[in-house]
């Protein structure tokens, strides 16, 4: 029995070197940093922070729509291997700073046990998935939707835990500090860039094994 080997083809990288894509990308960049350095997203203790969830939301659901009424778009997307959407998730592992945070006391337990383990998860299931993927092997489609469920999950139980313990509602005892680290720069950036950034290429994975 014989299997289809990694795709090659130096052409599938181009999407991601898109001038508009780029563009775009550095726009959004440019504009939640300026925001997140001006102190936009700080919330004080004990406050539900409102305006993170809101600017996560938006790339994602602009990149929907996009891709739903722009036949350019979803052209665009139809040339992205789904090897490289898989293996881009890997670097999920980098979720591990907020278990590194909280051993240095500046995250609480609940948020950042739950947030860096299933980051971690995702990004090592990924590494391991990859694999299958870019061979086509019996049950790759499987293995890059797990991807998928698993990246998904970890993403609403951060937001869940992370909304909460910022407003301290999740706090394990009085003294424990609440999760505003994370609506302070730079580590806002996670919520408001490189999650809607996990999210998409979530979108464009599972779109493209539908099309495979």
């Amino acid at each position: 029995m014989t299997t289809e080997t990694t795709n090659t083809n130096p052409t599938m990288a181009g999407p991601f070197r898109s001038p508009i894509f780029i563009g775009i990308g550095l726009i959004w960049f440019a504009l939640v940093m300026g925001l997140s350095m001006s102190g936009y997203f700080e919330t004080p203790d004990g406050v539900l922070p409102i305006k993170m969830p809101i600017f996560f939301m938006i790339p994602p659901i602009l990149f929907v729509l996009a891709l739903t009424i722009s036949r350019n778009v979803a052209a665009w997307a139809d040339r992205i291997d789904i090897t490289t959407l898989t293996s881009l998730q890997s670097w999920r592992v980098m979720g591990f700073t907020f278990l590194i945070l909280w051993a240095l006391g500046e995250l609480p337990l609940v948020f950042a046990l739950l947030s860096g383990f299933g980051d971690v998860a995702t990004g090592v299931y990924a590494a391991f998935a990859t694999v299958k993927v870019s061979q086509r092997k019996a049950g790759w489609q499987v293995s890059a939707r797990r991807v998928i469920y698993l990246g998904s999950v970890d993403f609403a139980v951060a937001v869940v835990t992370g909304l909460l313990s910022a407003a301290g509602y999740l706090k394990l005892y009085p003294s424990e500090v609440s999760a505003h680290l994370m609506t302070a720069y730079p580590m806002v950036m996670f919520p408001i860039f490189i999650v809607p950034t996990f999210i998409i290429l979530h979108i464009l994975a599972w779109r493209n094994i539908a099309k495979a």
